[in-house]
């Protein structure tokens, strides 16, 4: 599991089936069970400033135009994720990036 990939996640705090999530996860922290996740939804949010906006691409596997809900993290067990769907590129986690420094009042350099 690594920061940028895709997965499935069976919670049913958020969801009834499983939905897709972002690793937003620092590579180097992976001695714990869990890992920070970001929500992924498909309804249109191109308003909401803290949104990304993710297009389906064979690299990334998702079906249809997403969210990245980066002022919606969670925190699982490892074991709660379901399947690896694919990869954001390092402009999309990059976007990220930046909309969870602003969402959590961090300064970037």
């Amino acid at each position: 599991m690594k920061r940028g990939e895709i997965w499935t996640l069976q919670d049913d705090q958020y969801a009834s089936k499983a939905r897709s999530v972002v690793i937003v996860q620092s590579d180097s922290i992976g001695e714990f069970d869990s890992v920070i996740l970001a929500l992924l939804t498909t309804f249109d949010n191109v308003d909401v400033s803290t949104r990304v906006m993710i297009e389906p691409s064979d690299s990334n596997g998702l079906h249809q135009t997403s969210f990245v809900m980066t002022e919606k993290l969670v925190t699982v067990r490892r074991s709660e994720l379901g399947q690896c769907l694919g990869t954001l590129t390092n402009l999309q986690m990059g976007a990220i990036s930046h909309q969870l420094a602003v969402v959590l009042d961090i300064a970037c350099s």
